[in-house]
């Protein structure tokens, strides 16, 4: 299994029209794309941006495509003026 964590920082009056879009995002993931576990989205009431998500996939096959899914690619077209720094990290959990 391998899980996708992705901190994002957008830009504070871009926050709701991120928050939008990123949920949009983890609930096309859970329903369409192969091998997704499940999608978790937190927020740092201090720090107005400030934004984690952690994905959980069944392989590093189904965590790779999730760029190339049709949500993955909205998603990131979505979000792209807005986001001022993207870090990811992918973990195994096996």
């Amino acid at each position: 299994m391998k899980l996708v964590s992705t901190v994002f920082e957008v830009d504070p009056q871009h926050a709701s029209a991120f928050r939008a879009a990123v949920f949009a995002n983890a609930n096309a993931a859970e329903r369409g794309e192969a091998g997704c576990r499940g999608v978790a989205i937190a927020e740092d009431p201090s720090a107005p941006g400030f934004f984690l998500t952690s994905a959980l996939y069944d392989s590093d096959e189904a965590a790779a495509a999730r760029h190339a899914s049709a949500a993955g690619r909205a998603f990131d077209e979505a979000v792209r003026a807005f986001v001022k720094l993207q870090r990811v990290r992918l973990l195994d959990l096996d």
